[in-house]
């Protein structure tokens, strides 16, 4: 078994503990909280992570773009924890007070006071993770926090204290104990901090910060404007229509985290062929996904949500093909960071954004989630094509070969239908033979290290 059929199968498999600690945590939030409650919490969680987009300053993709120099990795990782700290500092209070003059109480301003920086660690040091190649650190990290958050959901909805607030302050706290396990099994050490370094990683970052942005809030806007021209109820079944979209994605991220160094490092004819590699896995994976959870939603959301929710179906179908057209893009998004042309990048994100925005301010008064939903999958479907587009053209491929061969339709089927998936099959989607992989020097024998 191949390294890269390791990780896609502990990746997969991680991604689906922590689908099933997270199913049953929104299943509990659903049935304690109902549709009202429901929409609040989601529109808190989406403040949070506006936060993260916009405060973060897309760092992490500047990670992406400098990871190539070896000798800069352990500054990088270093400064993953650190500007992280500082950038989350600064970012906070902003957000908070953006909350109190919006008539947000003082203590959900005060836990998102926390929030924002622990997020954006977070993210930094995700991005660390999966550059080293350490996707099982990723993969145990984020499934100890589940299982800790879960736990926490269940004590305090036997409690009788589960409220919209509480729910926001034990999510915050996953994502702390998630950041205190990246950072004890990553290691940054403090006395490598490199503040030119970090000035220079902003700088990238700010160059692909606008179409971040854009692509980051596409999904986080949508529950805030539908809870503002319709209804926080309405915002609740979007909120539980985007959850199952999430379900049909697992098996995508897990390809995407499993390919990712596979891009970034090595030579562009190598990346490109693992780029096409993991678009056509990409494919066969979230059409499986998301017509078999198609298939479900009807009988699914009411069984599980309760009869309340049966309002998130209709959505749910009409995110559909934005799923499966945003999973196709997924590694396309990081070649693009690898041919450095953040100007492209945006120009495409920003125009998707500017066309959600405006296409929802028109129809959620009218639709509602149904509409929110409708106007995201044909938005999500319009970038997607137009990534590709852009990929084939900047790499002189042909279309066909985005297309999935049989043997990879096989191997999809598999890991999407079974999350184990066939490994050898598998590590051929990956990287299309066996090579012998080089172990990563520890910290200390490292000259540089993501």
């Amino acid at each position: 078994m191949t390294g890269a059929a390791r990780a896609l199968v502990h990746t997969i498999a991680a991604r689906g503990v922590v689908t099933a600690s997270s199913a049953v945590i929104s299943v509990i939030t659903a049935r304690t909280l109902l549709a009202e409650g429901r929409g609040e919490y989601a529109v808190l969680i989406a403040i949070a992570w506006a936060g993260l987009v916009l405060g973060g300053l897309s760092a992490e993709q500047g990670q992406v773009v400098l990871w190539a120099d070896a000798g800069l990795r352990p500054a990088l990782t270093a400064n993953a924890l650190v500007l992280g700290i500082l950038m989350g500092v600064l970012t906070a209070p902003a957000v908070g007070a953006a909350m109190l003059l919006s008539g947000w109480s003082a203590s959900c301003a005060a836990v998102m006071l926390a929030a924002v920086p622990i997020l954006i660690v977070w993210e930094y040091l995700c991005g660390i993770a999966l550059l080293r190649d350490r996707a099982r650190i990723l993969n145990n990290g984020t499934m100890i926090g589940c299982l800790v958050w879960c736990a926490s959901v269940m004590a305090a909805a036997m409690a009788g204290w589960l409220t919209a607030k509480v729910a926001f302050a034990l999510w915050t706290a996953y994502e702390l104990v998630t950041v205190v396990y990246f950072v004890h099994a990553l290691r940054p050490r403090l006395r490598d901090f490199d503040h030119r370094l970090a000035r220079r990683t902003v700088g990238v970052g700010l160059r692909y910060h606008l179409g971040l942005v854009s692509t980051q809030l596409l999904p986080r806007v949508d529950v805030l404007m539908v809870s503002a021209f319709s209804s926080t109820g309405q915002a609740g079944l979007y909120a539980v229509a985007t959850t199952l979209a999430d379900l049909a994605r697992i098996p995508v991220e897990a390809l995407v985290k499993v390919a990712m160094p596979r891009q970034v490092e090595g030579d562009h004819e190598r990346a490109v062929e693992v780029t096409l590699r993991a678009v056509r896995a990409a494919f066969v994976m979230a059409l499986v996904t998301a017509g078999g959870l198609c298939a479900l939603a009807s009988a699914l959301v009411p069984l599980v949500y309760g009869d309340a929710f049966r309002g998130s179906v209709l959505p749910f179908l009409c995110l559909a093909p934005g799923i499966v057209s945003a999973s196709v893009a997924r590694p396309i998004w990081i070649f693009l960071l690898r041919l450095d042309r953040p100007w492209v990048v945006t120009s495409m994100s920003v125009g998707a954004l500017v066309l959600d925005v405006t296409l929802n301010a028109l129809l959620i008064p009218r639709w509602g989630a149904t509409g929110c939903a409708a106007v995201t999958g044909v938005v999500l479907t319009v970038l997607a094509g137009t990534q590709c587009g852009w990929f084939l053209r900047a790499t002189g491929t042909p279309a066909r070969r985005l297309l999935p061969r049989w043997p990879e339709i096989a191997v999809a089927l598999s890991a999407a239908a079974r999350a184990a998936g066939d490994t050898p099959l598998a590590g051929r989607v990956l990287a299309g033979r066996r090579a012998s992989r080089v172990r990563e020097p520890d910290a200390h024998e490292r000259s540089g290290s993501r």
